[in-house]
């Protein structure tokens, strides 16, 4: 695959206005919960598969980089390794990468979640939200699926990783749907942030497993 470009919790639920149009993709035509432009969700005290929590008021750096994940979606075990590379090419850069498991199915619980976030070399915190209040903030509904904010926490990213969604198979190999992905959503959302500039692309479709709300 082509390599990346170096370059319980209470939360605290946000306004979020209609959707609006941003680039070549018109945001809310997947998310029909956040709108381009709308502040992340504040959130405290979720606990973290490495011990500890994080609270939204502890992220200091310029982009925010939210994950919906799940331990037992093949979806998410077929993109673990991209997503570990495209976190791990931004070190050292005002990037915050942080994972987050909704469901309570116990495969995807804080124990199981250690066991998955070491596995897969996580470099990042991975949070259990219990409640599911910030997943249904976010509009979350797929695993992967991502949310980029920028340095005033405001939206301007979601949906998927990039254009070939990849999936574990049974033998362990990976499989991309379309081929070798060729279009790189989150990382050129995540690098056009940090550069000051627009995203062009601000929404496209998650595809993965789905997240099961209570």
């Amino acid at each position: 695959m082509q390599q990346w470009t170096k370059t319980g919790a209470a939360v605290a639920l946000t306004a979020w206005a209609a959707l609006a149009a941003a680039g070549s993709a018109v945001a809310g035509e997947f998310n029909k919960v956040v709108s381009i432009g709308d502040s992340m969700p504040e959130f405290t005290n979720l606990p973290t598969a490495g011990g500890g929590q994080i609270s939204s008021a502890d992220i200091t750096e310029d982009v925010v980089v939210l994950v919906s994940l799940a331990n037992h979606c093949p979806w998410v075990k077929g993109m673990d390794a991209d997503m570990v590379k495209l976190a791990s090419s931004f070190g050292g850069k005002s990037v915050r990468f942080v994972g987050l498991s909704f469901n309570h199915r116990e495969d995807d619980r804080l124990p199981a979640m250690k066991t998955h976030a070491e596995k897969a070399g996580y470099p990042f915190k991975y949070a259990f939200d219990e409640s599911q209040e910030l997943g249904r903030a976010l509009g979350a509904t797929r695993t992967p699926e991502y949310f980029v904010f920028d340095s005033d926490r405001k939206l301007v990213y979601t949906g998927a990783l990039y254009n070939s969604p990849a999936k574990i198979q049974s033998d362990g190999s990976v499989k991309y749907t379309r081929g070798e992905p060729t279009e790189f959503f989150v990382q050129d959302a995540v690098m056009a942030t940090l550069a000051g500039d627009a995203v062009t692309l601000a929404e496209t479709k998650a595809h993965g497993c789905t997240v099961k709300y209570q």
